[in-house]
């Protein structure tokens, strides 16, 4: 970690700016009542309703009691990103809906109580994934129950490797990614707020099409998620910030986007 400025900045302060450059919000979704068949055999339905609210429930609660704000983006023709959360257990939920394919995937996270309450050295120690925040990937099918068409998960994948990639939200807020491995990617800002701050987090990367990727991370110093569809093809990403204040337990979710540019492959 170096730089100019070494402070670390709650996720509150970073929404300012990250949404300059994102895609602009669609409400294609709307009237369209859905059912997830997923892997771990819970079925979801999802309903858009008008006004920029849905209702999302499980076999557990049918009646639709969870009733929120979303935001969805068009990334690729009949491919959205859509995204919520449930304020009332605090927990994102981020889906990907593929029509082209009747697949998606859906990616929900939460703070880890536990590991929010340990200090950075005891979770060292323990060996376990360093950030506070908890998630869980979820492959499904649109429409489509199991025994007549079975889940084929989205691979992960290693297309990402060894590139390093500029990201421009805005005009001052700048980052560049460099895509270690399978598992750690290293972010570096070059410009805005956190100029000069960097670290090694880590990641999953999900191959939906060809030339769009589905990158998620979470942070360790600040109790963060994020959550972006790369478009390798548009060079623009699409995505989501989600952290939670430990002392306080306030949430923050906001949408951002960027430009791309591809500096240099390492092989």
């Amino acid at each position: 970690m170096t730089g100019d400025n070494l402070e670390w900045l709650p996720v509150e302060d970073l929404e300012q700016g990250f949404n300059e450059n994102k895609l602009d919000s669609t409400h294609a979704l709307t009237g369209k009542d859905l059912k997830l068949f997923c892997d771990n055999e819970q079925v979801i339905r999802l309903c858009f309703g008008d006004g920029g609210l849905l209702t999302f429930s499980t076999q557990e609660s049918p009646t639709g009691i969870i009733r929120e704000a979303y935001e969805a983006f068009c990334v690729m023709p009949d491919i959205y990103f859509v995204d919520f959360v449930i304020r009332e257990t605090k927990s994102s939920v981020s889906l990907v809906l593929d029509f082209r394919k009747k697949k998606s995937l859906i990616l929900m996270g939460r703070l880890s109580e536990w590991k929010a309450n340990e200090d950075f050295l005891s979770r060292s120690k323990s060996g376990v994934d360093l950030s506070p925040m908890a998630v869980e990937l979820i492959h499904a099918n649109i429409d489509l129950p199991p025994e007549k068409a079975p889940i084929v998960p989205y691979e992960r994948t290693g297309d990402l490797v060894g590139k390093r990639v500029k990201y421009t939200y805005s005009k001052i807020h700048a980052y560049e990614h460099i895509y270690l491995n399978h598992q750690f990617y290293t972010w570096h800002c070059l410009s805005g707020p956190e100029k000069g701050l960097a670290d090694t987090d880590r990641c999953d990367y999900f191959k939906i099409e060809s030339d769009l990727y589905l990158f998620t991370w979470r942070e360790k110093i600040i109790p963060t998620l994020g959550v972006v569809l790369i478009n390798l093809n548009t060079m623009k990403t699409s995505g989501k910030l989600f952290g939670i204040e430990i002392e306080t337990g306030k949430v923050t979710n906001f949408a951002m986007g960027a430009h791309a540019q591809l500096l240099n492959v390492t092989t």
